[in-house]
């Protein structure tokens, strides 16, 4: 219980910090424009995300992802892009969760609809080379009970309009997985 209130304190702090930060510092380039395809492993299965700026510093994200065993993990909501400095960006999501998995299946609703939840993450972008970005996410899904989320990732950015990515999510609804993605923006 105590690593879910200072999950919730970081993600607060990263607020702050976020609200505060200069708007003369200027964009890091990150694509916020693209369809993903993502293959989880461990348990294996697909999965896709969709995300469109609406904003100069705002998107919408919509996500899907199943290991084909009558389970899902869907979101949507909306999120922000904060430049640090030229080379780093902050984000941050707001999001509406649909989750069934085998934790859940214990009455007749959850059999039928599964469990909703929020989900608030802050994710930290830095280009360590031309084309490779890295980072790290933080947050809380908050459903019956609370999970803390924390990932680390590595992106390649082969061209304009193809990225191959892989993530290890440390904690989440899924503990110790790794997955491997492709990205396209548009």
């Amino acid at each position: 219980m105590k690593i879910l209130s200072l999950t919730k304190r970081l993600c607060s702090i990263v607020l702050l910090a976020a609200c505060g930060l200069s708007s003369t510092v200027s964009a890091a380039n990150f694509p916020y424009n693209y369809l993903e395809v993502r293959v989880p492993l461990s348990p294996g299965g697909l999965g896709g995300a969709y995300s469109q700026q609406f904003h100069e510093n705002a998107h919408m994200i919509f996500e899907a992802e199943s290991t084909f065993e009558d389970d899902w993990h869907l979101g949507g909501g909306v999120g922000f892009n904060a430049p640090v400095n030229q080379f780093t960006d902050l984000t941050g999501q707001l999001k509406l969760l649909s989750i069934k998995n085998k934790e859940s299946d214990t009455d007749e609703f959850d059999k039928k609809l599964g469990r909703f939840a929020t989900e608030l993450n802050f994710t930290l972008h830095a280009w360590i080379l031309p084309q490779l970005e890295t980072g790290a996410t933080l947050g809380v899904i908050t459903a019956e009970e609370d999970y803390n989320l924390f990932s680390v990732f590595a992106r390649l950015h082969t061209s304009d309009a193809f990225s191959m990515g892989a993530e290890f999510k440390v904690s989440g609804i899924e503990d110790n997985q790794f997955v491997v993605s492709v990205r396209y923006p548009f």
